[in-house]
């Protein structure tokens, strides 16, 4: 399917300007950069990953409408029922707020091989001289679920107004493009576990739950089954969200099967989702539909790493330190600020 014939499946929640003109051009300039998104996007599982004949999975795929809305909220969602997903557009400003640490970024993009143990001292340096509680404070004030939202009221409607100083242009904006695809893919990833065999489902479903056997104990997973069911389809829908962007991102190379954008953007994905979960209050709480983002960003990586450590045989110790070395420093230097914020906060 071409773009233009993509922009044909996807709608805006409402009006956008009074002004005809304006929400014309905006909802062209968004349409453009989704239906893009979305076009090196879709894929198909082989087809006996369907419990439906793949012809039915075609015609599906093909027909999916995306729902595009402007509200200033960081979300996303999918209705696999009315084969629909939603997005919210707002969420590329706030990841492209996780791009402004462009002295870390610069460090995880020296072409030059650093040990994990060395480039993470160096990360941990600049962390400490960084002032990531005010970034924090600043991200929960103006991006998070607990932002005031500023509305206009013009001819009797009312309009959630985007902070137009918002997204600052930074030299890694670019990411927040790749950000805003791994979410979308997650969705997708979503609308393709729906659409399983009961024997793929179980093959998906078995390693991410002998995962969560060494957090959880086997009684209390069964006594929160509900939950436990939601969490592992979060962590799959991750999971082939990763896998299929790894896809898209191989490079031929000695050392490294994907390129340190791809690693860094998965980094960045992560961090935005733990961004939001500081926000949203969940931070150290449970919630029934989705994991802590610590256990769902660290089984993803498990399943992620024994899965291509295996393929390309690659001791798994060696596969963490050296082929996701960018998304492993990223991911313990959210983990760091986070838990600093957190216990400033609530000490």
């Amino acid at each position: 399917m071409n773009n233009d014939s993509l922009k044909n499946h996807i709608h805006f929640s409402d009006l956008l300007s009074d002004d005809p003109y304006i929400d014309k051009m905006i909802k062209e300039f968004h349409s453009d950069m989704l239906a893009q998104i979305i076009s090196e996007s879709l894929f198909l599982f082989n087809d006996d990953y369907y419990s439906a004949n793949i012809e039915a999975v075609e015609y599906d795929i093909m027909n999916i409408e995306y729902c595009i809305d402007m509200l200033p909220t960081v979300n996303a969602s999918v209705d696999v029922y009315h084969n629909w997903i939603i997005l919210y557009m707002f969420t590329m400003v706030a990841a492209n707020n996780m791009t402004i640490l462009t002295e870390l970024l610069d460090l995880l993009s020296q072409s030059t091989y650093t040990t994990n143990a060395e480039i993470t001292k160096k990360a941990l340096e600049w962390a400490s001289s960084y002032d990531n509680m005010s970034w924090i404070d600043k991200y929960i004030r103006d991006y998070s679920a607990k932002k005031d939202i500023p509305l206009t009221v013009e001819q009797n409607k009312i309009y959630a107004n985007w902070n137009q100083d918002a997204f600052q242009n930074s030299k890694y904006s670019v990411y927040s493009y790749d950000i805003f695809k791994l979410i979308f893919l997650h969705e997708l990833g979503h609308w393709q576990y729906v659409r399983f065999t009961r024997a793929m489902k179980n093959a998906y479903e078995k390693p991410v739950y002998d995962i969560l056997l060494r957090y959880y104990s086997k009684e209390y997973i069964s006594d929160n089954q509900e939950m436990f069911n939601a969490w592992v389809e979060e962590i799959i829908a991750d999971y082939i969200a990763l896998l299929v962007f790894t896809k898209n991102n191989r490079q031929q190379s000695c050392n490294k099967q994907c390129t340190k954008q791809c690693y860094i953007a998965i980094g960045l994905y992560y961090g935005l989702i733990a961004m939001e979960e500081l926000g949203s209050g969940l931070y150290k709480k449970v919630s029934n539909t989705h994991p802590p983002v610590k256990i769902r960003q660290e089984v993803a990586q498990k399943l992620y790493s024994v899965f291509f450590s295996d393929i390309l045989e690659i001791p798994y110790d060696i596969f963490i330190n050296i082929e996701i070395q960018e998304w492993y420093v990223i991911q313990l230097y959210f983990s760091i600020i986070i838990e600093e914020h957190w216990k400033k906060n609530n000490g």
